[in-house]
């Protein structure tokens, strides 16, 4: 099963090796918004600390500029990624349907007796656009996730050590969690493309065939055929739905069961004199951003 997932994961990758500029473009952008995110909270740390606790004006004026610049250069930035991930997409998309397109015209005729107009339409639109998204925006969150919880991880331990080892701790329970619900959701999902298909041919079959169905007075049973169909994607879609609203609240409940053991810990540090103010609210930040 795992090299049937690797096996997967990099012939979706190698979708991307024609524009690579742009996967590279997009990669190195994310890395760096991912360092800026955390810079800016180890910042307020200086401001809260070095400026307003030690009544240091000057500083407080210095950082406050220093934060602005780092937002304004994360925001240009968290464009270029979003930018490059969607034009890279744009492009997977554009050669997928290409190939699929010029393979089609070499197949022979006993393929078409065998595979419905429908399901090959099915396949060269909406298959081809979800393919586009899992080698561009899924695998930009998988990049994201991994960067933003490294760098963040390394801030952490530059504030605090026992902090960060606290939430070192906690995030095998969130990745679990995570792949919990990843094996749920996917299977649901491809239920859904699964389902989607069979509608899309039963929608051109109804159309091109109508004079036979009409000829045949099929209208009803078509209708009812269809209406299965329909209804048992409604089910799994409602599934999936739920399953992807289900899965923010669970991690949200990890994340705030951590936020509330560094408070604690935190605090207490602090009343021991090892720990600064703004460096719990620095903590925290770093927390937010995962």
């Amino acid at each position: 099963m795992k090299d049937k997932k690797t096996g997967t994961i990099l012939r979706i990758l190698k979708l991307t090796r024609p524009h690579w500029k742009l996967f590279a473009g997009f990669t190195l952008a994310i890395m760096f918004t991912a360092f800026l995110d955390s810079l800016g909270t180890y910042i307020t740390k200086l401001i809260i600390d070095d400026g307003i606790l030690a009544d240091n004006l000057e500083k407080v004026i210095y950082y406050c500029k220093l934060y602005g610049v780092v937002y304004l250069t994360n925001s240009i930035s968290f464009f270029i990624f979003i930018y490059c991930a969607g034009r890279l997409g744009e492009w997977i998309q554009y050669d997928l349907r290409e190939k699929l397109f010029n393979h089609i015209q070499e197949l022979s005729f006993s393929f078409f007796d065998k595979s419905s107009t429908g399901w090959l339409l099915s396949r060269i639109t909406s298959d081809t656009e979800k393919m586009a998204d899992l080698a561009t925006w899924m695998l930009l969150d998988a990049i994201w996730a991994f960067f933003n919880i490294t760098i963040a991880l390394i801030f952490m331990a530059m504030i605090n050590v026992k902090l960060a080892m606290i939430m070192a701790i906690i995030l095998p329970l969130l990745v679990i969690t995570a792949a919990k619900f990843k094996n749920h959701i996917l299977g649901e999902y491809r239920k859904v493309r699964s389902l989607n298909s069979k509608i899309t041919a039963a929608y051109n079959e109804s159309f091109t065939g109508v004079k036979i169905v009409k000829a045949l007075t099929r209208e009803k049973m078509n209708l009812r055929n269809f209406g299965g169909l329909t209804g048992e994607m409604y089910r799994t879609s409602f599934r999936a739905a739920w399953l992807s609203a289900l899965f923010l609240p669970a991690v949200q409940l990890i994340i705030t069961l951590a936020l509330g053991a560094i408070l604690w810990f935190g605090g207490w540090q602090i009343q021991l004199g090892e720990m600064t103010i703004g460096g719990l609210r620095s903590l925290i930040g770093c927390i937010t951003f995962m």
